[in-house]
């Protein structure tokens, strides 16, 4: 009696000892059964040639395809996952039992000739060997995860960089253009404001009209020096009646294309001087000492008129 009471403790905590191994077990398989079933990601069981054992609802929604459509196809003999590149990582996994992520792909079941039908989609993807004791590879798991809304986003937002990347080039262009026009512009009305006129063999005329600032004195300075060059011209008449005022800076410009113009070896004449620029003048010490003053253009035009004729 004894002996058999010690059988059955016995029994009963090998009993006890095998539902609590059973729990272990249980325990992982539920949680890949709860992973199997979620519909969060696509799941494709194959054996080690690749033949699909088993998939989940989520790969059937995802690709329009069910079990026994995938009867013939075979993942490493896939001639579109041979043509992306990504033979030699799938045979590790088959061949030696390495977990690896695949590069992201549009893949088209129709363009498979095993299968020709289903949903063609961008998805990334990896495969997770599953190994016996022994470490050698039962089957291999490939989970697939749709990303076909943020690429159509990312192919969006492609487009509308592009778009808005022409439209800033092509606006660019017109602004450059417009640049050019009002650089032409600007060109013009400065060769307006500097007019210099030849108004008799070996006489020049420069009438000045607004205000005189160190820019435009630069250019009258260029222009006038030359147009004696190109004219060989002897004398110049600065005429400043359309100039209203004439500060001590204006006044010292003029005074320096007076001297230049003498290094030329042309004579120059002021004429149209008013009373305030007068005094601005006398003022600011700036007298143009020994250069010529007439009221107006005629006045001064009849001075080399009348030394030309006194010379011959």
């Amino acid at each position: 009696m004894q002996n058999d009471k010690n059988t059955n403790e016995e029994l009963e905590r090998e009993v006890e000892a095998l539902r609590k191994r059973v729990a272990e077990l249980e325990a992982p398989a539920r949680r890949y059964q709860a992973l199997f079933d979620g519909g969060i990601v696509s799941m494709q069981i194959m054996d080690r040639e690749s033949r699909t054992l088993e998939v989940n609802g989520r790969f059937e929604e995802l690709w329009g395809l069910r079990l026994e459509d995938l009867d013939h196809y075979r993942l490493r003999t896939d001639a579109q996952v041979i043509a992306s590149g990504m033979s030699p990582v799938i045979e590790r996994a088959f061949e030696e039992g390495q977990a690896t992520p695949l590069p992201t792909i549009r893949y088209d079941p129709v363009a498979a000739d095993t299968v020709q039908k289903g949903a063609a989609r961008w998805v990334a993807s990896s495969l997770h060997p599953i190994k016996d004791a022994a470490g050698d590879v039962l089957e291999v798991l490939q989970i697939h995860v749709d990303i076909g809304e943020l690429k159509q986003s990312e192919d969006e937002l492609r487009r509308e960089t592009e778009r808005l990347e022409a439209a800033v080039a092509k606006r660019t262009a017109e602004l450059e253009a417009q640049l050019h026009v009002s650089e032409e512009q600007q060109r013009a009305i400065a060769a307006l404001s500097t007019p210099v006129l030849r108004i008799w063999r070996g006489i020049l005329a420069l009438p000045l009209i607004g205000r005189i600032d160190a820019d435009r004195a630069a250019r009258i300075l260029d222009v006038l020096l030359q147009s004696i060059v190109d004219t060989r011209a002897e004398h110049v008449i600065l005429d400043v009646t359309g100039v209203p005022f004439v500060d001590a800076e204006g006044a010292r410009h003029l005074r320096d294309t007076v001297r230049a113009a003498s290094l030329l070896g042309a004579q120059c004449i002021i004429v149209g001087i008013s009373s305030t620029m007068a005094q601005t003048l006398v003022d600011n010490d700036l007298a143009f000492e020994d250069v010529p003053t007439f009221a107006t253009l005629q006045d001064g035009l009849r001075r080399f008129l009348s030394r030309r004729d006194e010379s011959k």
